[in-house]
């Protein structure tokens, strides 16, 4: 998160040890330690949070470019089972004698 060296965290404990004392530096710097703590740990889980949402989010895209595939691949076998249909209608119209229009085929 922060880049801090030795000499930057040297140099804010002297600090700390002159401003608040050596009785109140041990209370401060634990509650620091807590809320750093805390905020780590709500950064992680937000992270967290928007990995699984953006998961989520590409198995939806996923399902629904499978859902138009097979949409598709339905038309197309409609389309083949409606001409092999006619096309058997028309056999078995031309076998029994009865004469096919031509404007009756598509």
């Amino acid at each position: 998160m922060f880049d801090i060296g030795f000499w930057e965290l040297l140099l804010i404990s002297v600090l700390g040890l002159l401003v608040l004392g050596p009785e109140r530096l041990p209370r401060v710097a634990r509650s620091v330690g807590l809320w750093t703590g805390r905020a780590r740990a709500y950064v992680r889980q937000l992270s967290a949070e928007l990995d699984r949402e953006m998961q989520a989010d590409d198995l939806r895209r996923s399902l629904e470019a499978g859902k138009q595939t097979l949409q598709d691949a339905q038309s197309e076998i409609q389309s083949v089972v409606d001409a092999s249909t006619t096309a058997m209608t028309d056999q078995q119209d031309a076998s029994n004698g009865v004469p096919v229009k031509p404007s009756d085929k598509s």
